[in-house]
């Protein structure tokens, strides 16, 4: 079902979207350029003061500070950010970066790692991305004579019950509940940090460049953590969004600016919630499902900031040169992980959609489906990618030995975090979010999990049927030119919760049926001309995924088109195009 706009139908394309999402005339210019000081002050992270200065304290005494994070693109770039800021108080002594394997370690904070830790005479363990429900880790941590301090942004028991840490960093322990980031809420410790390191609200200058260097990377995994990015609740990860990936191009930190340049931007290009969506993100997040989660760390905590502000300006130009040059090697060799990602990634899913029907539980609300050679650092693409297909909840599982692993992907409407636990009596380990989790229990509870997990969503979802697809503006043929649609960039980030305008465009016409194209012939491209368009403007339109309406367009066919307006760079000057997400061939109808 289609949705007409229901804001203004005139003024700018701008002002329109604007209007029919709500955001009123005189919020607009504010929406449009955040600022730092819309950045939400630190006393709103419920503990962020408390860990920030129990953490400068143990740098403070000398302790043996380790960072604990998760193998994932945000708890790389939040162990990443502690790594930086600490570091410029005590540059003779960086912190200990310890992150699980994410193909031999159970999620999270785990006895083994702690154990390991205090071996090591680790003193000080601060969790990033993870141990809000880690009860019996932290009373192991005080046996061990171990301060634990936690950062976290995950879901917190249902019961209320807290770890027994030192300090507990986490949004949903106060009342703005703000929905950050596990590198959000590190970055906020790393600021409280800062202050009491400085013992100022207005810190040094080194850490002033520090911190706005690495709200890079708390954009970043703000974005790949799939965060809401709508509503009052979520305008601090706008905020972040932008402020941070407008330095992400020409970025101070040697190993981000490596990566930048291996997702093929240069110093002066904009990088927006796309660029960092399937560009950068997907590469950090290779080294982790298929690598060593720790290189990813180490590349994006190499440094080109000293602790001394003066040799910041005197540093040696071949040290710099060497540090660059090693970022680029290992940024290359992310990208060769990934390239092997993706193909291995297209197996799965090939295989997966080969075998839908017996992954389908007999409520055919979610699909289940293992198999002993799907390495379980890939199986959350290969899930969104079928959950996104067949609009069910998918779980992928590697079921090599006595348990199996994997992931579950989510559709809108349902929590698979909320699935999950209904069926906690068959899992032996789970964690996540309403969209996205992790999970693991023994190879012969598969089938039973298939079928309680199955007949859960489709009870959940029952009556839900396809959401409606709401229309922020009608397109016509003055918006047509590359400056009015890159205008529309200004009301980003798009992402979870404030998706990319969806364009009405009434009575288009067929200019060029176009053709098949991709690896599998499953896409289809073809061209239209406006109502009151120029003969000669023509704009080519994208339908992913959708080769089977080839035959069904025709050149001189008039349609009703609902669109995602880019400007297209390929091949030619900037021009125009559209991105179809549903197309009907029936005449307009306003009511």
């Amino acid at each position: 079902m289609w949705i007409a706009p229901s804001g203004a139908s005139s003024g700018t394309l701008v002002e329109r979207i604007a209007s029919a999402r709500g955001i009123a005339p005189s919020e607009l210019a504010k929406f449009l350029e955040p600022t730092w000081s819309d950045l939400r002050p630190l006393e709103e992270l419920p503990g962020a003061r408390e860990v920030g200065q129990r953490l400068a304290q143990a740098v403070r005494e000398k302790k043996h500070i380790a960072i604990f994070g998760d193998y994932d693109a945000d708890g790389m770039c939040a162990s990443a950010i502690l790594v930086h800021l600490i570091r410029a108080a005590r540059p003779e002594s960086p912190p200990t970066v310890y992150i699980p394997q994410r193909a031999t370690d159970p999620y999270g904070l785990s006895m083994k790692a702690l154990a390991d830790l205090a071996s090591r005479g680790v003193q000080v363990v601060v969790t990033v991305d993870c141990g809000i429900t880690a009860i019996d880790e932290a009373a192991q941590a005080r046996q061990l004579g171990i301060e634990l301090l936690i950062t976290d942004h995950h879901p917190m028991r249902s019961d209320g019950v807290l770890p027994d840490a030192a300090g507990i960093a986490h949004p949903s322990l106060g009342s703005t509940n703000s929905p950050l980031c596990g590198s959000a809420v590190a970055w906020k410790v790393g600021w409280a940090f800062a202050c009491a390191w400085c013992q100022s609200e207005k810190v040094s200058p080194v850490f002033r460049t520090l911190l706005a260097e690495t709200l890079a990377l708390a954009a970043i995994a703000t974005i790949a953590d799939v965060v809401p990015l709508g509503g009052d609740a979520a305008r601090e990860n706008r905020t972040i969004v932008r402020l941070g990936a407008a330095r992400i191009a020409s970025s101070g930190l040697p190993g981000l600016r490596a990566l930048a340049i291996e997702a093929g931007i240069s110093q002066s290009d904009v990088v927006d919630a796309e660029r960092i969506s399937f560009g950068i993100a997907p590469i950090i997040n290779a080294c982790g499902r298929l690598g060593n989660p720790i290189d990813a760390v180490k590349l994006l905590g190499m440094s080109a900031v000293s602790s001394d502000a003066e040799a910041v300006d005197t540093a040696d130009a071949a040290q710099r040169a060497d540090t660059a040059r090693r970022a680029r090697v290992m940024a290359a060799n992310f990208g060769l992980l990934n390239a092997a990602r993706k193909k291995q990634e297209r197996e799965i899913v090939d295989a997966a959609k080969g075998r839908i029907d017996e992954g389908l539980g007999h409520s055919r609300g979610a699909c289940v489906l293992a198999a002993p050679n799907w390495k379980r650092g890939i199986v959350g693409i290969a899930c969104a990618r079928l959950s996104d297909l067949f609009n069910v909840p998918v779980v992928l599982l590697e079921s090599d030995g006595e348990f199996a692993y994997g992931s579950a992907r989510s559709v809108v409407g349902y929590s698979v975090l909320e699935g999950l636990h209904a069926c906690k009596d068959l899992l032996d380990h789970y964690g996540g979010h309403a969209a996205a989790a992790g999970l693991m229990l023994r190879v012969e509870r598969i089938d039973e999990f298939r079928e309680k997990l199955s007949a859960h969503a489709a009870s959940s979802r029952a009556g839900a049927g396809v959401p409606p697809l709401h229309i922020d503006a009608q397109l016509c043929a003055d918006d047509l030119s590359v400056a009015v649609v890159e205008s529309v960039a200004k009301l980003g980030p798009f992402g979870m919760g404030f998706p990319a305008p969806l364009f009405l465009v009434r009575d288009a016409v067929v200019t060029r049926a176009g053709g098949v194209f991709g690896a599998e012939a499953d896409h289809l491209n073809f061209h239209v001309k406006l109502s009151g368009a120029n003969s000669s403007d023509e704009v080519r339109c994208t339908w992913w995924r959708q080769a089977v309406h080839y035959r069904k367009i025709g050149v001189g066919m008039t349609v009703q088109l609902l669109v995602r307006a880019q400007v297209d760079r390929w091949k030619g000057p900037p021009r125009p195009a559209f991105t179809i997400m549903d197309m009907s061939d029936a005449p307009w109808s306003d009511s």
